[in-house]
C-alpha cells in the first residue's frame, strides 16, 4: 500500500470507524461533512485510496465496497459480535475484524468445496481450536489482481 497523505488517512479512518460503528459505509456526503471536503474532493480522495489499495469502490461508482477488513455489503463471511453483525471481505479478513475491534466473534459460513457448515470462533483474542482448514486459492501477493473475487 502506498503511503497516504493526511487527508487520505483522515478519510480512511472515518470510513473504517463508520464500518466498525454503525456497520455500514458512509456516503460521500457524510465523508465530506466529517472531513471538511467538497463532494468532488471526496471522490478524488476515494479514487486515490483505491489506487493505494486502502479501500475498494463498487464498480462504476464512488460507493465504498470494502475497507479491509470490512465489507460494506453482505458476504459469505458474517462476523457476529455481541452487538453487531459485520461483513468481512473474505476468510482472511474475518479474522481481522475481531482483531481490529478487540472483540469476541463467531463466523458461520459454508465450505466452498463441500458446502458443509463451518464455524470459526475467536475468544479473548485467540482462535478457538477447530479441525477447520482455511485454504487460500489465491496467494496474498496476488489478492489485488481481482480483489472482488479474492
Amino acid at each position: 500500500m502506498a503511503a497516504l497523505d493526511e487527508t487520505e488517512q483522515r478519510v480512511r479512518l472515518f470510513i473504517t470507524q463508520h464500518l466498525a460503528g454503525p456497520g455500514r459505509a458512509p456516503s460521500t456526503e457524510e465523508i465530506a461533512r466529517e472531513c471538511g471536503l467538497s463532494p468532488q474532493g471526496v471522490e478524488k480522495v476515494l479514487h486515490r485510496l483505491e489506487d493505494a489499495h486502502a479501500i475498494v469502490l463498487a464498480p462504476a461508482s464512488t460507493n465504498v465496497w470494502m475497507a479491509p477488513p470490512f465489507s460494506a455489503v453482505p458476504t459469505p463471511f458474517p462476523v457476529e459480535t455481541s452487538d453487531v453483525r459485520y461483513w468481512a471481505s473474505c476468510a482472511w479478513e474475518m479474522l481481522g475484524v475481531s482483531a481490529l475491534l478487540g472483540v469476541d466473534s463467531t463466523t458461520t459460513t459454508q465450505c466452498p468445496d463441500c458446502a458443509d457448515e463451518v464455524t470459526i470462533r475467536i475468544r479473548g483474542g485467540e482462535l478457538e481450536p477447530t479441525d477447520t482448514v482455511v485454504h487460500f486459492t489465491v496467494p496474498a501477493i496476488r489478492f489485488w489482481e481481482n480483489i472482488g473475487f479474492t
